[in-house]
């Protein structure tokens, strides 16, 4: 296997890093990030560190209980580390349709694995929700926030309501998504910590994309949404498809204009991203636009090619 030198630390890598433990499950970061650091076998003791921090968060963990949504969880994790880990040690890559195809084979092993022991999806949705329910009522409790008749109370009792049954229902796009990221951070962050990684080190993300035929997924998750007398599974596998499709163009329209605003100066910058807080569902679509308009257009081409 081929030796790469190390990635640089940026600020915005660890911004990136922070803002993901804080949104994601932290294990579909570390699991992988503690399995590459064991194939390379540790040198330094930077490396030792970061293997048994990462390693015994990740067994800490995964030996917590809970309901079925944990138990489907933490299946899901082990399926996504050990599958990651075996493509890494046939073909070490840093193509993003590595990271892809792993995530998409433990997707499929976790429903096979759920089928087998007949657990519906339907179930772990309700046991989501009511996991969900359960902590947020919880936390509004301690806060005082409810407890009282008042108005503002029971409204913010349905709209954390309406946003648990959100949840519910794209729960399986979520934890994909939040797999998919968490193998691509940990490849980074491997390439950050180890003096001499394994395989290729990963492209700047202006430089993202993905296959131009995966565009083919958003026909699929129509299809599946617009069929006519439909069984009832069709529809939420459609809807979670183009979630995670509407995601994935998303991103690449981000690292189109990423590559596109090097030389737009750095207050221009911010001051657009702190407009774009305020517009966040406009934003969104603009970028997935702008990422599945790059299928046929190639913007980042065009920004390479010398004007004659």
């Amino acid at each position: 296997m081929a030796v790469t030198a190390q990635t640089p630390w940026t600020w915005g890598a660890i911004a990136v890093l922070i803002g993901y433990l804080l949104f994601a499950p932290p294990v579909l970061l570390f699991g992988p990030l503690a399995g590459l650091l064991l194939l390379t076998r540790p040198a330094s003791r930077r490396e030792w560190l970061c293997l048994m921090a990462t390693g015994i968060w990740t067994v800490l963990w995964l030996n917590q209980g809970g309901g079925l949504a944990a138990q489907v969880a933490r299946a899901g994790a082990v399926l996504l580390i050990g599958t990651f880990l075996a493509l890494t040690v046939w073909r070490p890559s840093a193509r993003f349709s590595r990271a892809l195809a792993a995530t998409a084979l433990a997707g499929v092993a976790l429903t096979l694995w759920m089928w087998r022991l007949d657990i519906a999806w339907g179930a772990v949705r309700r046991a989501v929700e009511n996991e969900l329910w359960t902590y947020n009522r919880q936390l509004m409790l301690q806060l005082g926030v409810i407890g009282g008749t008042d108005f503002a109370g029971q409204g913010l009792l349905d709209q954390m309501s309406a946003t648990v049954r959100t949840i519910g229902a794209f729960y399986p796009a979520l934890l994909f998504l939040a797999g998919l990221a968490g193998l691509r951070l940990a490849w980074s962050w491997y390439h950050r910590i180890v003096a001499r990684p394994v395989g290729p080190a990963p492209t700047a993300f202006a430089g993202f994309k993905f296959s131009d035929q995966l565009v083919w997924g958003w026909v699929a998750g129509l299809g599946l949404c617009l069929l006519d007398q439909q069984p009832a599974w069709t529809a939420a596998v459609g809807s979670n498809l183009l979630l995670v499709w509407a995601a994935l163009y998303a991103v690449r329209g981000l690292a189109v204009f990423s590559a596109g605003s090097r030389r737009v100066p750095r207050s221009v910058i911010a001051t657009l991203s702190v407009v774009a807080m305020f517009l966040l569902p406009f934003v969104v679509g603009g970028l997935t636009l702008l990422g599945l308009a790059d299928t046929w257009l190639d913007f980042r081409r065009r920004l390479a090619t010398p004007i004659t």
